[in-house]
């Protein structure tokens, strides 16, 4: 938990007690119920950067899985990169070589730093077959001078809208999001969290992408965004990490943690949330496989789940047992009380049953954790195991069960 408290509460109070009208109270209320959007169809892919782009072979694979595969067809646009960059690499070959090393073939890339060039048909034809782009490093400023409402931007979009991928880290991912943190001209190495170009592309509506974040310690600077634009949902991603943004949920993956800024504070080991006071400024971690609803501006944890309404005769396929392997690892599930149950023997520990609930066909979840049971069928249609996860993309504690009585 981290608490900083500023000299603004002993202000608050005083004006309150003369009697003033005071805007930075309705603020902070404004930043509880505001919320975020983003895109009705397509896929964000938002990392926090780092050495050799900042992403795992596993997180690799999922941006390539949401691109197309092997029918991929790859944007590549490094208009954030600084002139020495653009000057060691001019034909872009470097750059190529190194996406099809992950697995991209058909690779395009686009650059200029004149709008008027970026306004033409001709320069944006690669994007209107793309199924996937990917926004360099750099400084983000240098992307948003030149494309904002040109039609780069527009064909963005329309990629999102029918169903492709955007994707990048550091600058490639501050500039995803609808306020340009760290936008900045300065190369004098100050950087600072506003200042210079704050309009991003606003693929996400209300947010505020920060990068790079436990590594080069800047979890504290968001309050200063946040005290200027308390309608902004801010997020900071670490390095080797990145968020994966469908609609208007997003899910974590990569191997280090998300930051999130949005006027409550959550704990994994209560699986529960709580609306902080108004003068408090706390954020709180996300790791792999944690998601989160913008539009809700809240975890998703199973606690607040609805669940289908279901007659218990439909639960007989379940019952039985679910073993481990060859071990001693194994779940027990029958019916009490209209109400399917699950309890695990781990050697010789028996735990107390647990209820679990439906949603959606032969998926379960415990609403007193964050875990979900999923029964698989064979070829003709009966249950022959369970996995038991947390939803997540990459296959961490993943448990897979089979069953042992017909």
């Amino acid at each position: 938990m981290i608490k900083r408290y500023h000299l603004i509460k002993t202000m608050i109070q005083l004006m309150l007690i003369f009697g003033f009208s005071v805007h930075t109270f309705s603020q902070v209320n404004k930043r509880v119920v505001s919320e975020s959007e983003g895109p009705k169809n397509g896929t964000l892919f938002i990392g926090g950067g780092g050495v050799h782009k900042g992403m795992n072979a596993d997180m690799w694979k999922i941006f390539r899985q949401y691109a197309g595969n092997d029918t991929a067809r790859l944007v590549i646009i490094p208009t954030s990169w600084g002139d020495n960059s653009l000057k060691y690499d001019t034909t872009f070959t470097v750059l190529k070589n190194e996406f099809k090393a992950y697995g991209f073939n058909d690779i395009e890339v686009i650059h200029t730093k004149d709008r008027d060039i970026a306004n033409t048909q001709s320069f944006v034809k690669p994007l209107q077959k793309a199924t996937a782009v990917w926004l360099s490093g750099g400084r983000q400023w240098r992307s948003a001078d030149v494309y904002l409402d040109t039609k780069v931007h527009e064909e963005l979009f329309n990629l999102l809208d029918r169903g492709g991928i955007i994707g990048g880290t550091s600058a490639g991912a501050s500039i995803q999001g609808s306020f340009l943190a760290r936008g900045n001209r300065e190369e004098d190495g100050g950087f600072y969290i506003m200042g210079g170009q704050e309009t991003g592309f606003g693929f996400i509506s209300n947010i505020a992408i920060d990068q790079h974040h436990l590594v080069r310690n800047r979890q504290y600077d968001m309050f200063e965004l946040l005290e200027r634009k308390p309608e902004i949902l801010g997020i900071g991603i670490d390095e080797n990490t990145a968020i994966l943004v469908k609609n208007n949920q997003f899910e974590v993956i990569g191997e280090r943690y998300v930051a999130i800024y949005d006027g409550t504070f959550w704990s994994p080991y209560f699986n529960d949330i709580d609306t902080l006071e108004r003068d408090e400024e706390k954020f709180y971690f996300l790791s792999n496989g944690c998601k989160y609803d913008l539009k809700k501006r809240q975890v998703i944890v199973n606690k607040y789940l609805s669940h289908e309404k279901l007659d218990s005769s439909k639960f007989i396929d379940y019952v039985g047992k679910y073993q481990l392997g060859e071990g001693r690892y194994w779940f027990d599930v029958f019916i009490k009380n209209d109400t399917l149950f699950l309890q695990r023997t781990m050697r010789d520990n028996v735990n107390q049953p647990i209820a679990v609930f439906p949603n959606g066909n032969d998926n379960f979840f415990d609403k007193g954790s964050t875990w979900w049971y999923h029964f698989q069928r064979n070829d003709k249609n009966q249950i022959i195991g369970m996995i038991r996860d947390e939803n997540k993309l990459m296959n961490d504690r993943v448990l897979k069960f089979h069953k042992l009585d017909k």
